[in-house]
């Protein structure tokens, strides 16, 4: 009965410290993880949210890259982390909505392991061909690309990524033949496109924009509803002739499940904040971003619609990344 009584309090006080130690957070610097290598998109963006974060909650955030297959281990080490605010997963569209359709051994469950925290902004893919290519438009690619079946090949960040997909569901649209050559992250097939290894790839306007503005790239459509603002000479995929075309990955901020409401509430105020600085909106717009600020229960629904229409896609265009 003593033994007894003695856990009840125990109980009681670890319920009631529980709030308070929430209520002081962030006490130690907070590691953010990333799924990418250091320069993509995700990256470049969680940087800068660290950068935000710690001047607001007046502790360190800092990135930790963890790349590899599609982002997944890096969610997969987030999934396990103790939920308690101090490890947190800067992640996109490709680990939380596509990879469970492409993936047929991954280590984690989206619904089941992780607290949406924040929507940050839609990231509207470019296509693109080196300048010292044969194809500076897209009637160009199309033509050569219809009459000569899988003699153009097109890179991507990996099998099963969001690029890949969208050059997929590319294909299909305009019913031509193209050869897929996967890399191991954007960057490097970039690269590739630039030396005029790889003929074409769909890459996301932060990456690709300041090559074009330097000459080593041709922009041939970007795959959104409108033009980009940091590209707006740049036709959409729609005003070419294939409507409602839309490749657009986005990036957000989750947790493990189980973070304490008071975290979550200061990490989404603290997020709120940002999103409503001028500074902010015009950082992220410059990386060709569609600012799309979204707290934790409307993305959490985003999410799931995300999860639905990336698994129709990889269905139609039978992707599958092993």
């Amino acid at each position: 009965m003593k033994n007894f009584k003695t856990l009840a309090i125990v109980s009681v006080l670890m319920a009631v410290s529980a709030p308070l130690k929430a209520s002081d957070y962030p006490s130690k610097p907070v590691r953010i993880v990333v799924g990418f290598p250091p320069g993509q998109t995700t990256d470049i963006i969680a940087r800068k949210l660290a950068q935000r974060l710690t001047s607001t909650l007046g502790q360190s955030f800092y990135v930790e890259n963890r790349p590899g297959v599609g982002a997944g281990l890096a969610a997969e080490l987030v999934a396990r982390a103790e939920p308690d605010g101090y490890t947190l997963l800067a992640t996109s569209s490709g680990p939380m909505a596509v990879n469970r359709w492409v993936h047929t051994n991954l280590k984690y469950d989206v619904k089941r392991d992780f607290k949406p925290i924040a929507l940050i902004g839609t990231f509207p893919l470019v296509l693109v061909t080196s300048t010292n290519s044969r194809f500076s438009t897209m009637k160009d690619l199309l033509t050569y690309a219809k009459g000569h079946p899988g003699k153009i090949n097109y890179g991507s960040g990996g099998n099963g990524v969001t690029n890949h997909l969208v050059m997929e569901m590319f294909k299909e649209r305009a019913g031509v033949d193209l050869t897929h050559v996967p890399y191991k992250g954007g960057v490097a097939a970039m690269t590739d496109v630039v030396a005029g290894q790889v003929d074409v790839m769909f890459e996301v306007v932060s990456i690709a924009e300041p090559l074009i503005r330097q000459g080593k790239l041709n922009a041939l459509a970007v795959a959104s509803d409108k033009r980009v603002s940091t590209l707006p000479e740049v036709p959409t995929v729609g005003e070419l002739g294939y409507p409602n075309f839309r490749g657009e990955p986005w990036i957000g901020l989750v947790a493990p499940k189980g973070l304490p409401p008071p975290v979550l509430a200061k990490l989404t105020a603290a997020i709120d904040r940002a999103a409503k600085s001028p500074e902010w909106k015009q950082e992220i717009t410059l990386l060709g971003a569609t600012p799309r600020p979204m707290g934790h229960a409307e993305f959490g629904d985003f999410i799931q619609s995300e999860m639905a229409r990336w698994g129709d896609v990889a269905k139609r265009v039978n992707v599958k990344a092993d």
